[in-house]
């Protein structure tokens, strides 16, 4: 993928597109910005989900009576394969925050030793009684400025708002 500044436009390549013949779209920023924003799931939403024998259910049901023994070879394999990209797919976060922010954060910022996760914590009276203990919690303010009379707005900041929908792009 590549952004042309001087005309405002992005060029996505990727392997060949069946019904366009091509392998690469030329678009502009804001319709390739939107095409991008489709792929973000709704808070509380999967995008991927596993059905069938891949399911997290079927996995967990299959090595609880330990039917794997079962298994044809290919299957056996079909799943061990799986297994060990699981497991690198849950040490890839710290690769990837690695790649991104230019900082390893599985090593001490202090002493450079190695560390590595024991715990995660997301109760959130949890994180602030932690954070206020080591005296870096830092509470959002609570109060607003008073809002500004509506005589003090000039004349030509009431404008109606408009909406241009944009074409989807299959």
């Amino acid at each position: 993928m590549s952004y042309d500044a001087a005309s405002g436009t992005v060029i996505y390549r990727s392997k060949m597109h069946l019904g366009l013949k091509r392998n690469f779209q030329v678009m502009p920023g804001a319709q390739w910005l939107e095409l991008l924003c489709k792929h973000i799931s709704d808070r509380y939403e999967q995008l991927v989900r596993y059905v069938g024998w891949y399911s997290s259910r079927s996995r967990g049901a299959r090595k609880a009576k330990g039917i794997a023994g079962a298994l044809t070879s290919a299957e056996a394999g079909v799943i061990e394969v799986l297994g060990e990209y699981a497991s690198r797919a849950k040490a890839a976060w710290a690769r990837l925050i690695r790649k991104a922010y230019e900082a390893d954060p599985l090593v001490c910022s202090k002493c450079k030793g190695p560390m590595r996760v024991i715990a995660l914590i997301e109760d959130p009276a949890v994180v602030r009684a932690i954070l206020k203990h080591l005296g870096l919690w830092q509470p959002e303010a609570l109060e607003r400025a008073p809002l500004a009379p509506a005589r003090a707005w000039p004349e030509h900041a009431n404008l109606p708002l408009t909406y241009h929908p944009l074409p989807d792009i299959a």
